[in-house]
């Protein structure tokens, strides 16, 4: 069967049945759930709105009850003879009795009048006051029954009162008035009782909307605020009413769920704020039950899905696969393993590994014949390598006595040049010169004098430091760069040089010699350029063997003359005009590489002279 044919049949089999089956699910799973979850919703909303509204009912029927018991006991308090008589001392011992105070709380006051509104006596006092500590219009109180004023704070930070007032009727005497006042801490220890869902709270206020209660008291009641603060503008608190479920966004940015309740006999409203996320919280619980079991007929027809993948699907996903894997060059790939099948599949799978293993076996013979050409190829680029590597080192070494030759210490003296540009420390050079070198050929032979060179170049070396540069600069003549060194340093240096050489002798068939040098040093001149300086250690050495050889002259700086300055910048203008008209157009250097290393600039003049020499 040809592949596309088995890979048609996968997709039509099993893939199109599990789409067909996975859509039709979710499309009923979505629908179910969003029915149910708006049905939830109204459900779970209603249900917290009525809930909510119970509660703020007994809430307003305890604090109505409360403020009608506190008149109550008011009342019966007048009728007793102690205060009908209006005795100061009877009637403030009896207020002070405990069976009288333990009807109230701290803050609450029981002061008594006379008929002439004069202070009498109070629960804490006796004396007369200058003027009546309550804002109460004593003509609008009654004997009936007590009278209350508006809602009211006697401080900034005291909790919200009302005043209850009855008139005290003796008939023995004038009547007076019994003044008490209602404080709203005795709800506020009551209110933290009722819970509003789990993070909700209560709000009380009174008709003018000013806030009574807050949870957070700190707040909200160490000064006068508005219900409006909270974000409930433009009510009134009077006529407000929630009819239904509503939500509604406060200071806090949240959006709430709000019940209102208000009592105008009291002049006392609550408001309940349960936030949405709760609500929220409830539905998405109850939703959960419903979405498990859809979620459980979902997985059963998964399942069956999944055994026809397997016994169908799988195995053709997997041939196809290997196929794919083979064709893109992956021949190290296990074979199908299709088990103890029998059927199309099987035989399709076992027909395929054995053409898997005659192509790996062709690739393999294939693979080792070229590794073997691979293996030679290293070899000779390997040898290329080190051939290169031995020409390089050879290109830059004085074969003779192993040290750098001209051309690598000009481009080391460059190199240092930048270096000391911008470190702004020192360099000299050391200019050597074998004394007699000449005689010492003529007399004993060429071969002795290679003897001399090297023993004088390996003894030197061994004095240097490891990056000081020691080079053979032609013929007997050596050269010694020594970085971060300036002139009397270096003097000391070439002392040393000078001293063991003198001590040193070479044994040549039976001939011992005494060799001497003699030795030139300069400080590098930035005006003067590498060569100049050079020239300057030079002239210092020619100095020495004119002074009779072995010894040490140091080419001071007063000794420059401005002639020598001036011969130096001619001499870099020519180089720089040299680089701006080439002779040979295959070999362009530029300008800036010229102001940067005017010495391998030099060092290229040179060359080209020595190869011309040697040519004629």
């Amino acid at each position: 069967m040809p592949i596309h044919t088995i890979s048609t049949f996968s997709r039509s089999i099993v893939f199109k049945v599990l789409i067909v089956l996975i859509v039709s699910m979710t499309l009923v799973v979505t629908g179910s759930i969003f029915i149910f979850t708006s049905k939830q919703t109204n459900l779970m909303l209603e249900w917290s709105f009525n809930n909510n509204e119970s509660m703020l009912t007994q809430i307003g029927y305890m604090a109505s009850s409360e403020m009608k018991q506190f008149g109550n006991r008011l009342t019966l308090l007048s009728k007793t003879s102690e205060i009908q008589s209006l005795d100061p001392t009877m009637a403030a011992s009896y207020l002070k009795s405990y069976s009288v105070s333990s009807l109230f709380i701290s803050g609450e006051t029981i002061t008594l009048y006379d008929r002439e509104n004069a202070f009498v006596c109070d629960n804490s006092m006796v004396g007369i006051p200058s003027e009546s500590p309550y804002p109460i219009d004593f003509s609008r109180i009654t004997p009936h029954r007590p009278y209350t004023t508006p809602w009211f704070r006697d401080a900034k930070d005291a909790p919200p009162k009302r005043l209850f007032g009855i008139t005290i009727t003796n008939k023995s005497s004038s009547s007076g008035f019994l003044l008490a006042n209602f404080s709203l801490r005795r709800l506020w220890t009551i209110f933290p009782n009722y819970k509003i869902g789990k993070n909700g709270f209560l709000v009380a206020i009174n008709g003018q909307g000013e806030i009574l209660y807050h949870p957070d008291l700190k707040r909200w009641l160490t000064d006068s605020h508005k219900i409006s603060e909270l974000g409930l503008k433009d009510i009134d608190p009077r006529i407000y009413d929630v009819k239904k479920a509503q939500f509604q966004q406060l200071y806090d940015n949240e959006k709430y769920l709000v019940n209102y309740y208000f009592d105008s006999n009291t002049d006392f409203g609550i408001f309940a704020f349960q936030p949405k996320r709760e609500i929220d919280d409830l539905i998405y619980s109850a939703t959960q039950a419903s979405i498990a079991i859809l979620i459980i007929a979902i997985l059963i027809i998964l399942i069956i899905a999944a055994w026809m993948f397997y016994m169908l699907g799988l195995p053709l996903n997997r041939i196809t696969r290997h196929i794919s894997q083979i064709t893109e060059g992956n021949l190290d790939i296990q074979d199908i393993d299709v088990g103890n099948r029998k059927d199309e599949l099987g035989q399709l799978g076992n027909a395929f590994n054995t053409m898997h293993d005659t192509i790996k076996r062709q690739i393999r013979e294939l693979n080792a014949h070229r590794e073997i050409l691979e293996q030679e190829v290293k070899e000779r680029t390997k040898d290329l390598e080190l051939a290169n590597k031995k020409l390089e080192i050879i290109s830059k070494t004085d074969e003779l006595t192993g040290l750098p030759n001209r051309r690598e210490m000009n481009e080391t003296i460059a190199n240092e040049m930048g270096r000391s540009a911008r470190t702004k420390k020192p360099f000299c050079f050391v200019f050597i010169d074998i004394d007699h070198f000449k005689n010492i050929n003529d007399t004993y032979g060429h071969a002795c004098g290679d003897i001399i060179l090297k023993s004088v170049a390996q003894t030197i070396r061994g004095l240097l430091r490891k990056y000081d540069v020691f080079a053979r600069y032609g013929g007997e003549e050596f050269l010694t760069l020594l970085p971060e060194t300036d002139l009397e340093g270096a003097t000391v240096v070439a002392e040393r040089f000078r001293r063991q050489i003198e001590k040193m002798t070479v044994r040549y068939a039976d001939f011992t010699i005494k060799i001497t040098i003699t030795l030139g040093v300069a400080k590098f001149d930035e005006r003067l350029g590498a060569d100049r300086s050079i020239q300057m250690a030079d002239k210092a050495l020619y100095q020495g063997k004119e002074g009779g050889r072995n010894r040490v002259i140091v080419w001071r700086p007063e000794w420059v003359t401005e002639a020598d300055y001036e011969a130096a910048a001619i001499e870099l203008a020519a180089l720089k005009k040299d680089a701006e008209t080439p002779k040979d157009e295959k070999f362009q250097v530029s300008l800036d590489y010229i102001e940067d290393h005017p010495l391998k600039l030099a060092a290229e003049a040179e060359r080209e002279e020595n190869s011309e020499e040697e040519q004629s």
